[in-house]
């Protein structure tokens, strides 16, 4: 989106690609139709283009962050990216945009978990993942609800509530288990 809400075409998506190094063609719209055609829908194909460019988006701010800066400075610098969502003056929308990107996290670490080698520890990071995403979740909800009219919504977080704390209690066992391997040179 733009700063007035406008949707990107999938030209300019293709030029930020294309500035980064990640993007080879001709960035026309014909290019973009054909490209298009491969996918289910048009939607599907600029949906592909933008996590290819969150995607290297995320990693070039991976690298940036690994640089030696305070805790302050970095903490101060990510705040960025609130702003730059359009979320920064808005708390629902601050916890919405947090709660998406940990459900991003979080489905690839359930996948992982379902190979039995990645262990206890992948799986206590999926179990945490999911109940962070449903806690924040409720946050949202809550922060946007109206307790005059919006009873019933309200009522309803307990029962996430409730299986948030479920998954939390996986991920403890789950680190239990994973600790178990460290007894011997635990203090």
């Amino acid at each position: 989106m733009t700063s007035d809400d406008t949707a990107v075409t999938v030209e300019q998506i293709g030029a930020a690609l294309a500035a980064l190094g990640a993007y080879e063609g001709t960035n026309t719209p014909a290019e973009h139709a054909e490209r298009a055609a491969r996918f289910d829908s048009p939607e599907i194909y600029r949906l592909h283009l933008l996590n290819t460019l969150l995607g290297t988006v995320q990693a070039q701010a991976k690298l940036d962050d690994d640089v030696r800066v305070d805790g302050e400075e970095l903490f101060t610098v990510w705040l960025e990216q609130l702003k730059g969502a359009g979320t920064w003056e808005d708390p629902a929308k601050q916890v919405s945009l947090l709660g998406w990107q940990v459900r991003r996290v979080g489905v690839p670490l359930f996948v992982l978990a379902q190979d039995p080698d990645t262990g206890p520890i992948v799986d206590a990071s999926a179990n945490a993942a999911e109940a962070l995403h449903i806690l924040l979740g409720v946050a949202g909800t809550l922060e946007e609800a109206d307790p005059a009219v919006d009873i019933i919504p309200i009522l309803n977080q307990g029962a996430m509530l409730l299986e948030s704390r479920k998954l939390l209690v996986s991920a403890l066992e789950h680190t239990d288990t994973a600790l178990e391997t460290f007894k011997p040179v635990l203090p």
